[in-house]
This record gives C-alpha cells, sequence and structure tokens, in this order.
C-alpha cells in the first residue's frame, strides 16, 4: 500500500506539473486548470490521511483513530472535490471538511512518530488538545455572528500547543539516540518491523 501510494503521489505531481505547463505555453491559467490542480491536491492529501490510519488498522495500534482516519478522508475527499467543481462555492463545509482531513492526519502521524512507549502520554495530550480546538475552530467557521477576541486567542493558545505537543513526539523519541525504545505494534496479530542500523528487537508479553 505504501509503495502504490508513493507511486500514486508521483503519477499526480507529474499531472499537475503537465498542467502547470498547459496553462503556461496556453498563456492563460483557466478555471478548469485550477479545479484540475486543486483537484490533485486533495487527492494526496486524503490519500495521506487514509493511508496513515491504514497504517494504524494494520498494526492494531488505536484501531478506532486509524478507522475515523479512514473513514474522515474518504467523506472530505468526496465532500471537497464536489465543492471543487459545483457552484456556488461552499466555504463552511470545504473548511470543515479540510480541517478534519488535516487534524486526522497529525492525530495518525503522532502515533506513527512515536519511538519510546515513555511518550504516550504526549501523543494523548495532542489528541485531547487537538479536539478541544478543532471543536472551537469549527463553531468558529459556522458562527454567523462576530467572534470574540478572547475566543480567537483561546483557540490559536491550543492550536499552538496542539502542534508543540505533536512536533515534541519526533523529537524526544530521537533524543535518546538509537538505543531507546520504540513502540512498533501491538498483538495479537502481525506487525512489520523495519529496523534502523544498530537498532535491536525486542519482543516483551
Amino acid at each position: 500500500m505504501r509503495r502504490l501510494f508513493w507511486t500514486g503521489a508521483a503519477a499526480l505531481l507529474g499531472v499537475a506539473a503537465l498542467v502547470a505547463l498547459f496553462a503556461l505555453l496556453r498563456g492563460e491559467f483557466t478555471d478548469t486548470d485550477g479545479q484540475i490542480l486543486l483537484s490533485l491536491g486533495i487527492t494526496l492529501g486524503a490519500g495521506a490521511t487514509a493511508l496513515a490510519g491504514l497504517a494504524l488498522v494494520e498494526r492494531d495500534d488505536f484501531a478506532l483513530l486509524g478507522w475515523a482516519a479512514i473513514v474522515g478522508a474518504a467523506g472530505g475527499y468526496v465532500a471537497v472535490l464536489w465543492d471543487i467543481w459545483t457552484d456556488p462555492w461552499d466555504d463552511e463545509a470545504t473548511a470543515t471538511a479540510l480541517l478534519l482531513m488535516g487534524v486526522l492526519l497529525l492525530a495518525t502521524t503522532s502515533r506513527l512518530l512515536l519511538r519510546r512507549a515513555t511518550l504516550e502520554p504526549l501523543v494523548t495530550v495532542h489528541l485531547v488538545l487537538s479536539a478541544f480546538a478543532t471543536g472551537l475552530t469549527i463553531w468558529i467557521i459556522w458562527n454567523d455572528g462576530p467572534t470574540p477576541d478572547w475566543w480567537a486567542k483561546l483557540v490559536g493558545a491550543v492550536w499552538i500547543l496542539a502542534g508543540l505537543a505533536w512536533a515534541l513526539i519526533p523529537v524526544l523519541s530521537r533524543s535518546a539516540g538509537t538505543s531507546s525504545e520504540r513502540v512498533v505494534g501491538r498483538g495479537p496479530g502481525r506487525v512489520e518491523v523495519e529496523l534502523a542500523e544498530g537498532e535491536t528487537l525486542v519482543v516483551r508479553s
């Protein structure tokens, strides 16, 4: 699946380059060109989100989050793609779909980037902060009235903390060197393990 995704990603980038070249040679950038490029972009983003979710499902590690990412990627992809090719543009629905796909991508990768069992609470912190910030942001997107200044500052602060928690996971995972523990999966079930140079696989019951 990973090879298939990267092959598809390369193909999408190639098509995007061709569209840009045709637009350049034609001397104008049409609405259809923009729609094609946006469609390619959302296809790549939704595919990455679904693949990250599938990786969690295959590991049987936070499988519920993995299924949420797969379903969210499929639903968001359809919603955004429909909005790209139809009129009028539904700003709220598209923004919500893009937000959810982005949050699910970060949430799944926060788990996939985990290399030390001691950092699992940090993943939980990221998930809680992201869920809270997402709820607040969706309220802002769909709220027709003015947003209080303190509310916007609160949302921004929560997003910053959520982003910090996500960024610290790979940084702290690598801080102890390759001899540190990292979680590669939980049984029962098959787990595909890729060891870096100098790493040793230890199986614990």
